[in-house]
């Protein structure tokens, strides 16, 4: 079912990019070119289970937690091209581990995630 959305009003330090740019990451998935479907969703589940995390994060740390978001959209971008660049994904991998790193006092499972996530991409492209 998707989200029924009704917008009025201020949204800064809002939590709205940050889940449509995780739908969108979600998305992207899709477009790794493997022949691990397992692994393929799993990542997705992954990334919903991020996009559902970030969302609990307090509007102190939203730049952190838009840091994190932006960086798993790299990580898959990087991991879907169509010979992805190994060193590429290893950078932004521990990219996404350090900007989830900023989290874990106040979400620890953000880090537990973001790690999974890592651990997925690399899985998918062989890295």
């Amino acid at each position: 079912m998707a989200d029924r959305i009704n917008l009025s009003g201020d949204f800064r330090g809002s939590i709205i990019n940050i889940k449509s740019t995780l739908t969108n990451v979600q998305q992207s998935v899709g477009e790794i070119r493997t022949d691990d479907q397992d692994a393929r969703k799993e990542l997705e589940k992954l990334i919903g289970q991020l996009s559902e995390a970030l969302q609990t994060i307090p509007e102190k740390n939203q730049e952190a937690a838009e840091a994190v978001a932006e960086t798993a959209k790299v990580l898959v971008d990087t991991a879907k091209a169509e010979k992805p660049n190994k060193t590429m994904v290893k950078i932004t991998a521990e990219g996404l581990k350090q900007a989830a790193q900023n989290l874990a006092e106040v979400m620890p499972t953000v880090v537990t995630i973001a790690s999974q996530i890592v651990l997925t991409v690399v899985k998918l492209i062989g890295a």
